[in-house]
């Protein structure tokens, strides 16, 4: 059985950016993941990146919209899709399927070229989001999955017209 802890790891190797993710990741990672694609989108030696989901067995829509926000951005930026590992056979691999998150990346068998000493274990921060900014996150993220068909844009239009209501709220 798979960790179900949440576990955020990011690493290079060569010019290769490593994400990897690990155990059952929720709107708790949030921190973490952003953290991660951003260190991954501001190192200007990277020409590649590579996703990790071998040991992951579940994110949720939060998550799923950051990190196809981090393949569109980096798509567009780097010029390259990111490679995905661990996709086939997975827990994870029908919603990627389902919800064209495969489109984002060059899907491919796993590798080795990566050992856990070389990536950099993110801790929980014990610093959170303010309410708003998290209420922005989680609203991107969701916009972001409804951009990747229609069927995504059915799916989550409630979510996203309900935070888009709770923000509007808020200011």
């Amino acid at each position: 059985m798979k960790n179900q802890a949440e576990h955020v790891f990011i690493g290079k190797y060569e010019t290769t950016c490593i994400l990897r993710i690990e155990g059952r990741l929720t709107q708790r990672s949030l921190r973490n993941t952003n953290a991660a694609v951003q260190q991954c989108l501001e190192n200007a030696t990277l020409t590649n990146a590579l996703l990790d989901i071998t040991q992951c067995s579940y994110m949720d829509s939060t998550i799923l919209g950051i990190i196809a926000h981090w393949a569109i951005t980096f798509t567009e930026t780097h010029s390259a899709l990111p490679f995905l590992v661990g996709l086939e056979g997975s827990p994870l691999e029908n919603i990627f399927r389902r919800m064209n998150l495969t489109t984002l990346f060059h899907v491919c068998d796993n590798t080795d070229i990566v050992q856990n000493s070389t990536l950099a274990h993110l801790s929980f921060s014990e610093e959170h989001y303010s309410t708003a900014e998290y209420a922005h996150h989680v609203l991107s993220a969701h916009e972001t999955l409804a951009q990747l068909s229609p069927e995504n844009a059915r799916e989550f239009a409630a979510v996203i017209r309900y935070l888009q209501a709770e923000i509007d709220q808020q200011t």
